[in-house]
């Protein structure tokens, strides 16, 4: 029974007393700390700390002392401490900061409310630059270790000095960035110091000083490497590159994949976000890297070229599908809408179905067998179209089918230029149309064999040095050689080409009907005859013009999507795989530690340090 007894004692001494102790926190002061810096003449320093610490009441022991840093080239065989007296072994690499060593405080460990000094000294290789002020000087920055906020508490006397080689004088030593507070000699070197009374010990701070190089071994670092340096150093600038670039990468990856792939995205920026944390380089690499993606994409995106014919079922080995207009043809190629209407009504007035009544802007009338009595209007289109068909038999003119709504809708606004009339109905029909003619014939096939058409039309033009040979040539495959983009070659030369539809005092087989001559147009405008000598300029214009006639929101055109690949499907798949894992959610936990060093400065040797406990 006595055992039994004992026993629940036992327990409850450890669930009442033992465990609020062991759940303490770190929470102490460092009423003073004094931190000096010896320049070895070899480019290294030997830095020796005396710590002052005074743990709060109730807090955690003071067990582990982190000390941090300036890179990690220190040695824990050169690493020396001791606390009031007791010298103290048990060294080994900081498991709390990133950059330092931790001391084990052993039989000196500083209990709550007790005070103690803790005095440490290691030597530091390669910490001397060069400086990128004066070739002959050297520079030097140090940084004293730091603890985390959330263990140090009040303010510390902090003093620092930097004791440099034999033979520096103090009139050649320059502070950077943070003025001396001491400057002296000693003996027959020179000491320089900083003191801060009241200083928060929780965050770096950086002091600089530069000197003559003599002798010593610095070292250098090209333009590259201080720009990595300082990049490396400072969080600001990381942040704000990260952002640039994270900002760029999604605006190029969204434009390529059209706006699908978000679970991609997050998976491929969550890594790229871990490899600027990483390795600071690769952020800073990053940046003309996204940028070269941006410009491709949007680069690529604006030479697609806007799809506005259907989709086209490809029959293989269907056929070529001959007997094709040259508006129609170049609707197949999906050449610009501005071109196909240019090319409708060039064959319209080439034709002598319609008239023009001035160049610039460019109008047009019908020609008057072709007019409609508009009191007696027929009211279908079948009944005009059978209008036309009578018309055209009895002047050997031949009119296509869609070439009805045109003659129709430019009836309807007379005097109205070409620009200002919306011929998007028309264009629809055109589409349509050829859609349904191209059934069960090879669409390949059939694009090649007219891109054949328009280069030899334009190839025979060429070579041909009659002029009137020549003329009659350009006069027959008109529409053809408009469709190539190296058409205005063809036009150029001492005679220039006037279209047939602006020659003589009559169309040709039209009865009656009146072509445009060559004198100034009504109100004074230009008439093509002042155009006529640049006919391929004023073609350029007017096909420029005829873009504002077309509405392609009406004609429910196919856009590009915005980019080349889709990955809707692996937005599809995630989202059936988190739909899975909410069948069964697990649980976990995790923590952060402190870590202490960010390193700055450019010219410099980096010193910073940071204490985690």
């Amino acid at each position: 029974m006595k055992h039994l007894i004992r026993a629940v004692l036992a327990v409850a001494c450890l669930w009442f007393c033992g465990e609020p102790a062991a759940a303490a926190p770190y929470r102490f002061q460092v009423p003073k700390a004094d931190m000096r810096v010896l320049v070895r003449p070899d480019g290294a320093v030997r830095v020796v700390y005396d710590l002052v610490f005074k743990n709060e009441p109730g807090a955690h022991p003071i067990d582990i002392v982190d000390i941090g840093t300036f890179h990690e080239g220190y040695h824990l065989g050169n690493v020396r401490a001791s606390c009031d007296g007791f010298n103290l072994s048990d060294i080994r690499k900081s498991t709390e900061i990133d950059t330092g060593f931790e001391v084990h405080m052993e039989r000196a460990t500083i209990m709550p409310g007790r005070s103690a000094t803790l005095h440490v000294e290691y030597t530091m290789p390669q910490m001397v630059y060069q400086d990128t002020t004066r070739e002959d000087y050297a520079s030097l920055q140090v940084s004293p270790t730091w603890f985390g906020s959330e263990y140090v508490v009040g303010q510390t006397e902090l003093k620092v000095v930097v004791q440099l080689p034999k033979g520096v004088k103090p009139g050649e030593v320059f502070w950077q960035d943070v003025k001396f507070d001491q400057k002296a000699a000693d003996g027959d070197t020179t000491v320089v110091g900083w003191y801060r009374p009241h200083f928060r010990l929780d965050h770096q701070e950086r002091f600089s000083v530069s000197f003559p190089r003599g002798n010593i071994p610095v070292v250098r670092m090209t333009k590259l490497g201080l720009l990595l340096k300082w990049f490396r150093e400072s969080t600001q600038a990381r942040v704000v590159v990260g952002l640039l670039v994270v900002g760029l990468w999604t605006l190029a990856f969204f434009r390529f994949t059209g706006g699908t792939g978000f679970s991609v995205y997050v998976v491929l920026t969550g890594l790229m976000v871990w490899a600027f944390v990483a390795v600071p380089e690769v952020e800073l690499a990053a940046v003309p890297i996204a940028g070269a993606l941006v410009f491709w994409n949007e680069w690529a995106l604006s030479r697609r070229k806007a799809h506005y014919m259907p989709p086209i079922a490809q029959v293989e080995g269907g056929g070529i599908k001959r007997g094709l207009t040259a508006p129609e043809a170049a609707m197949l190629l999906e050449l610009p809408l501005s071109k196909v209407l240019t090319l409708v009504i060039f064959g319209m007035l080439k034709k002598g179905l319609l008239r023009q009544i001035e160049a610039d802007p460019l109008k047009v009338a019908v020609n008057e067998p072709f007019l409609v009595d508009m009191k007696t209007l027929p009211t279908t289109a079948v009944e005009r179209a059978e209008l036309y068909r009578r018309v055209a038999h009895k002047t050997g003119i031949a009119v296509h089918k869609y070439e009805h709504p045109f003659l129709y809708l430019i009836q309807r606004n007379p005097s109205k230029p070409l620009k200002d009339i919306n011929f998007s109905a028309p264009l629809k029909q055109l589409i349509t149309r050829l859609v349904g003619r191209m059934k069960g014939f090879d669409l390949s096939d059939t694009k090649d064999y007219y891109q054949s058409i328009i280069r030899r039309a334009l190839e025979q033009a060429k070579s041909i040095g009659d002029v009137p040979m020549r003329e009659k040539v350009i006069d027959r495959n008109f529409e053809w050689i408009l469709m190539d983009h190296d058409y205005p070659t063809v036009f150029a030369g001492h005679t220039p080409y006037r279209p047939i539809w602006t020659r003589g005092s009559s169309y040709a087989g039209m009865g009656g009907g009146t072509a445009t001559s060559a004198a100034p147009s009504v109100g004074g405008a230009t008439s093509f005859g002042d155009v006529a000598r640049s006919f391929a300029g004023w073609t350029e214009n007017t096909m420029g013009s005829m873009a504002s006639a077309i509405s392609p929101g009406s004609l429910n055109l196919a856009k590009p999507s915005g980019g080349f690949l889709d990955l809707s499907g692996a937005d599809s798949l995630t989202g059936e795989m988190l739909s899975a894992l909410t069948e069964g959610v697990g649980s976990g936990r995790g923590g952060g530690g402190f870590s202490g060093c960010a390193c700055a400065g450019c010219a410099c040797a980096c010193a910073c340090a940071g204490g985690g406990r």
